[in-house]
């Protein structure tokens, strides 16, 4: 079983993805991926909803988080918690590799907890999809520790950025320089890194999850999808 496990950026709770989900196309045989929602309280404490089938190798886990408030101090935190929920998940399912989506600061989340929070040498991260993450959009600060952590990150993984463009130089809340800083923390550090924006219609910020174009990339690249579509190994 390799889960793709996804984080919702600030304010954003566990329904976040749900359009997203619901869209994917469908397996050869229209099987349906399992849903696993775990939400994580100011105590600590993880709520369960859903659950994941036990003849599903891609099953998808939402994690979500009470204090899902923007910040420095909070992102931290909530990928501390991240670091939590993925050992609890992997005691509790066996799971050796895992695919990760982060929309939105769920990308510094997924970042931190990587270099940070989760044992890697225990389990393998196959592949991480960040969209409109604002890679430097709490200043020099935030980006100046990913990159001075990025060693932690492992080598033997894919990383796709992927941008909205309303214009030239933004998703309409952040801009593209601050999404494309991510080359800094993942270029040359991992084995593919791939960079991708997204223009046209609903390339708006928080239209960036349920935008056409995304949720085929994510078919293609995180799942094996309808097409028989292979992330890269």
């Amino acid at each position: 079983m390799s889960p793709i496990v996804m984080v919702p950026g600030s304010s954003a709770g566990e329904n976040r993805f749900d359009y997203l989900i619901s869209n994917l196309p469908r397996e050869k045989n229209h099987f349906k991926h399992s849903v696993l929602k775990v939400e994580v309280n100011e105590n600590d404490k993880m709520r369960f909803q859903g659950g994941i089938s036990r003849i599903d190798n891609q099953p998808i886990i939402v994690v979500s988080f009470q204090n899902n408030r923007d910040g420095y101090q909070n992102i931290n935190q909530q990928a501390k918690l991240l670091g939590k929920v993925m050992q609890s998940l992997q005691n509790k399912y066996g799971f050796t590799d895992f695919r990760a989506l982060g929309h939105s600061n769920g990308g510094l989340i997924w970042t931190l907890a990587i270099e940070k929070y989760i044992n890697i040498s225990k389990i393998h991260l196959d592949c991480l999809m960040t969209i409109a993450t604002p890679y430097n959009l709490h200043g020099s600060k935030m980006l100046n520790e990913l990159v001075h952590n990025r060693n932690k990150i492992p080598y033997n993984t894919t990383v796709y950025s992927i941008a909205g463009a309303k214009n030239y130089s933004t998703d309409g809340l952040v801009k593209s320089n601050s999404v494309y800083s991510g080359k800094y923390i993942y270029q040359s550090r991992v084995r593919y890194f791939t960079e991708i924006t997204v223009t046209g219609e609903n390339t708006s910020h928080s239209d960036l999850p349920e935008n056409r174009q995304v949720i085929g990339i994510i078919s293609n690249y995180l799942f094996n999808n309808l097409a028989g579509t292979k992330t890269f190994q």
